[in-house]
């Protein structure tokens, strides 16, 4: 497989040849052999009587006593079809959290951390890096003479432009920062993923709960 420039790639502002150069690479990197989205099971310790599994089994759902209640786990077809159909090697969790508590609650996103089966961390990635290799690996891309003129939007099927399409990445990514007493705050949680088909993933929410959530790409019995 091989990279080619638009004929008039010389004429480009800088900032353009270094957006295309970069979608030309995760257009690439989309092309090998990657698993990117594998859709994730939690897996319950049933010795946690606060840590539960939502009806659609695809979520966990933990209460902190008098604090906050959260929901983690894989997002639904609707929350999908918000992302563009890409092939980045992302992981992408949908995080719910409400807070009880009379106080305000600090939500920083920054200390999630996720670890496989094998001991290796996978950083979790603030929503525009996030946003940059999901477009740049999204498919249905295409680079015009000028600029990159639209990209498929995932089960919507509508075609919007790459600037329309970041700003819906963004807006829709969890946001870090101070919830009020009875706030809620949801949204997108990225990771990078592990390259492999099968494995657990440990999910750890820095503050906001002291055990690591299990999930696996196997559907628990």
């Amino acid at each position: 497989m091989s990279l080619t420039m638009p004929a008039d790639y010389g004429e480009l502002p800088e900032s353009m040849k270094r957006r295309v150069s970069l979608t030309l690479l995760w257009i690439f990197i989309a092309g090998l052999p990657v698993w990117a989205q594998e859709k994730l099971y939690p897996v319950r310790d049933n010795k946690d009587v606060s840590v539960l599994i939502s009806t659609d089994r695809l979520s966990f759902v933990v209460e902190r006593a008098f604090q906050h209640r959260l929901t983690l786990g894989f997002p639904d077809d609707d929350e999908l079809s918000i992302l563009p159909d890409t092939r980045a090697p992302i992981l992408i969790l949908w995080m719910k959290i409400q807070n009880v508590a009379h106080e305000p609650l600090e939500l920083n996103v920054s200390k999630f951390t996720s670890t496989d089966d094998e001991g290796k961390r996978y950083p979790v990635l603030i929503p525009d890096v996030a946003a940059d290799r999901i477009l740049a690996a999204a498919s249905g891309g295409s680079i015009g003479t000028k600029t990159l003129r639209s990209i498929s939007l995932g089960r919507a099927g509508k075609k919007v432009s790459v600037e329309q399409a970041r700003d819906d990445i963004l807006r829709y990514s969890l946001q870090p920062g101070t919830l009020p007493a009875g706030g809620v705050s949801e949204g997108f949680v990225y990771f990078e993923a592990p390259m492999k088909k099968k494995y657990r993933l440990n999910v750890a929410l820095g503050d906001l709960w002291s055990k690591p959530l299990v999930f696996s790409t196997e559907k628990s019995k």
